[in-house]
């Protein structure tokens, strides 16, 4: 029997900050859950029969653990503290690697009963390890795993879905949010609505019992799904097409226009005018502006009058500052990547492809650059430092509001990542 699948990070990790700053990749979202979600969900469909096929190899979600980053690791998450005491009943043990976006028939394409690797594009999406790689493996706790842990197993090529830039996530978002519907249940209109609200394509719009919808909201599900989760509240003439996700406890304010392949966490206030986003959760966008292919953490609040832009002028494919170079995106459109805990003022300006790192602070007249390191301070081409004890004391405010505790594990968190984006900030012309 193998032990029990372990999820990890590997070194592309790096390419998907800020989001990756103050979470492991598994934690990220594309549809209606983070990518570590619907591996779980998918691995329990299997287990129960949901899917008509019997899990791999005696796999099941309860045995999930997860290898990650070490000051990213919690008490709430089973992450990997021995694999010594891992193999101690196990041959083998199966890897998945965390950027891996889970299909039905993925699972299908490995063989995790004996040692190999399974690659797609490079990067390394499953393995199944035998006993004598544990010392290996002990030696990397807390760090990604590398290409260099897999040497010396059989090979195969697969053809897998894998995350590698922040737009991945939100360009699949749609896809995802179709997908992930149908393991849901399907259409299911959980309340009565108020008059003059309407429903478009209803067998396709899901929405849970204690949801509130104002007069005058339209959901039209022509071109996708739409799924409101509990506690979500729908403000008059809001306008709402799919495919789209609101999450629980979300509000979407009066007037709002939210468009098609949009994810909008828990808890978060959106308004004005959405497309083509992905809201991790427990953010605000309350006011008129536009947002659109962007990915937006969490704790993060847009001012008033916040725009970005996601298509150039000239219609070229938007290059994205990544790790020190830009990086083509291949694509027309691409937005605003925002870490968690980062503030913009009132009528800022984003240009397409930017990065806006965690707990900075952006305001001012004029564009800001196209990359704004973590906890900057500042607009235009003048920024300070965001101090830590500062941005320490905003964040908790921020979570308490929310009547969320920012207690050890924030405070760690936001100061590993304040120490790890220290050469960044020292580099940064606008410092």
């Amino acid at each position: 029997m193998p032990g029990p699948l372990v999820v990890f990070e590997d070194h592309r990790f790096a390419d998907l900050y800020p989001l990756t700053l103050t979470r492991p990749v598994f934690d990220l979202v594309c549809g209606t859950q983070t990518l570590g979600e619907k591996l779980g969900a998918g691995l329990a469909a299997m287990r129960t029969g949901g899917s008509g096929k019997p899990a791999p190899g005696g796999l099941s979600p309860t045995g999930m653990k997860f290898h990650m980053r070490g000051h990213l690791q919690s008490e709430g998450r089973p992450f990997v503290t021995s694999y010594a005491d891992l193999y101690r009943d196990a041959e083998l043990v199966p890897f998945v690697n965390g950027r891996l976006v889970f299909c039905d028939s993925i699972f299908g394409k490995f063989d995790l009963t004996r040692s190999g690797k399974y690659v797609s594009d490079g990067a390394v999406v499953a393995a199944c390890l035998p006993r004598s790689f544990a010392e290996r493996l002990d030696r990397l706790a807390g760090l990604p795993l590398d290409a260099g842990v897999f040497a010396g197993l059989p090979s195969t090529e697969v053809d897998a879905c894998v995350i590698n830039y922040p737009w991945d996530l939100v360009n699949l978002n749609g896809r995802e949010i179709s997908r992930d519907f149908g393991r849901l249940g399907g259409g299911h209109i959980g309340v009565t609505p108020p008059p003059g609200v309407y429903f478009v394509n209803e067998n396709s719009i899901r929405i849970a019992e204690n949801v509130t919808l104002a007069p005058g909201v339209v959901i039209d599900a022509t071109q996708g799904p739409v799924n409101i989760e509990s506690d979500a509240v729908i403000m008059a003439n809001a306008s709402l097409r799919g495919p789209l996700h609101i999450g629980a406890g979300s509000v979407i304010k009066m007037g709002a226009l939210l468009y098609g392949d949009t994810t909008v966490g828990p808890m978060c206030k959106v308004g004005g005018e959405v497309g083509e986003s992905i809201f991790q959760g427990y953010a605000n966008k309350q006011h008129d502006g536009f947002l659109g292919h962007s990915y937006v953490g969490e704790w993060v609040n847009l001012g008033a009058g916040t725009n970005t832009s996601d298509l150039k002028n000239n219609y070229s494919t938007v290059r994205v500052p990544i790790g020190g170079k830009l990086v083509d995106s291949g694509g027309l459109f691409a937005g605003v990547y925002i870490g968690d805990h980062a503030k913009s003022g009132i009528g800022t300006s984003f240009n397409t492809g930017t990065v806006v790192g965690v707990c900075s602070n952006v305001f001012g007249a004029g564009y800001p650059p196209k990359y704004i390191p973590s906890f900057a301070w500042g607009g235009g081409s003048r920024f300070t430092e965001h101090e830590l004890a500062r941005a320490l004391e905003t964040a908790r405010r921020a979570m308490e509001r929310r009547g969320k505790a920012f207690g050890v594990r924030e405070t760690t968190i936001l100061k590993s990542v304040f120490k790890l984006t220290g050469t960044e900030r020292a580099s940064f012309s606008g410092l």
